[in-house]
């Protein structure tokens, strides 16, 4: 087992260190490559200072980095790493308006952050790679303790014959149960050794099976193909959606969302966990934020599509004269084109087919104003009869 203060961790620490610094413009190593390649990263993306679309993804791409940093020192039980990535998540929480996981991430921080001082002992523990959970003695073997909470103790709770299946029990026997666990578990591994017999997982793992790899890489072509498409990297000044089209309103700034969650951790500091309250028009705004409509001291998000919808449903029932309310623009975009994700809907086709069939003069009288005839290959195939011999014309 390696821990996070043996001489591969230290060094593993040091890269990612190096690494950030060459992202930031600041070269702290003699490696000419690398240099050419941090120098060109920050001339690349100094040029897309005002490519809001290109600065939400070059966001997106840092918050990835976190996560995966974050999952490598708990795989690896780092713990420095961990306390770096948990602190990195902070402002997201706040600019994404997630006030419990910023509460309890802020105090977690600042508990474990002065642990040396208060617990030596604890502290010493977790940096020797003790506060995640191995089933393995593998290098990349730790496990959160929640994930094994769920995977030990509480699949045994929930299984057949487990605490919750079956039994009437009081609080005093599910407590004589759960601490009985640690000795079940002594009795359990000693059985196992006495018939010779234990039961491992394999050394394989589903992703790195063939039919996994190949998966993965047909994915990641098609991605690439799709960003070759719709590149966020181009040049534009608006803030848009480049799979849908929308361009964001003069409000929304998720693309800023790090300075504005920067911005809330500054105004929590020195305030208690209760006493601060957190408002709402704070967080950044996406483009998936409804329009606002101010009712008084009140801002009240109005759904044009729901809005639409539910005129709709009652319009039969309780309206007088439902005309005269669809007389207005009830929604940002036609219903019958558009879905509630602001993406065309697919063609229905055999409905459509169906409506010009009886429509036109091939299912009954023909109209004579307003007529717009849209012709359907594959319809004309299944819907005319095709006789032997005929021409093109006659058919």
């Amino acid at each position: 087992m390696v821990h996070s203060d043996s001489p591969e961790m230290t060094h593993e620490l040091q890269v990612l260190k190096n690494l950030k610094t060459l992202l930031h413009g600041v070269y702290s190593t003699s490696n000419v490559c690398l240099q050419d390649t941090a120098v060109g990263y920050s001339a690349v993306k100094s040029s897309l200072g005002s490519n809001r679309t290109a600065q939400l993804w070059l966001q997106y791409m840092d918050m990835v980095a976190i996560l995966k940093r974050f999952i490598k020192a708990v795989r690896t039980g780092n713990w420095e790493l961990h306390l770096m990535t948990m602190k990195e998540m902070l402002p997201f929480f706040a600019a994404a308006g997630r006030h419990l996981y910023l509460k309890t991430g802020w105090v977690y921080i600042q508990q474990m952050s002065s642990l040396q001082t208060t617990y030596k002992d604890v502290y010493d523990s977790f940096r020797s790679g003790h506060h995640v959970i191995r089933r393995a003695d593998r290098f990349w073997a730790g496990l959160s303790t929640d994930l094994v909470i769920e995977q030990a103790l509480m699949r045994s709770v929930k299984s057949a014959g487990g605490l919750t299946k079956g039994r009437e029990m009081s609080e005093i026997q599910r407590v004589q149960w759960l601490l009985s666990m640690p000795a079940c578990s002594d009795v359990n591994t000693a059985i196992q050794e006495y018939i010779g017999q234990r039961y491992e997982t394999s050394d394989q793992h589903k992703d790195t099976q063939s039919s996994r790899v190949a998966r993965d890489i047909k994915d990641t072509d098609a991605f690439l193909i799709f960003l070759k498409l719709r590149s966020p990297f181009f040049e534009q000044s608006k803030l848009g959606n480049i799979e849908s089209g929308t361009v964001g309103e003069k409000n929304v700034n998720v693309d800023t969302a790090k300075r504005i969650g920067e911005a809330i951790l500054k105004n929590m500091k020195g305030k208690t966990v209760a006493s601060h309250s957190f408002k709402r028009s704070g967080k950044a705004v996406t483009l998936g934020t409804k329009n606002a409509v101010k009712i008084g001291d009140e801002d009240i998000y109005v759904d044009p599509q729901l809005l639409f919808q539910r005129l709709m449903t009652v319009s039969d029932a309780s309206l007088d004269n439902p005309f005269e309310v669809f007389k207005y623009e009830l929604s940002a975009v036609p219903a019958a084109l558009f879905d509630s994700s602001v993406l065309m809907r697919e063609a229905q086709k055999p409905s459509l087919a169906n409506a010009i069939w009886e429509l036109g003069v091939c299912g009954g009288e023909k109209p004579t104003e307003n007529v717009t005839y849209v012709l359907d290959g594959g319809s004309l195939l299944h819907r005319i009869p095709w006789k032997h011999g005929d021409t093109f014309q006659e058919i």
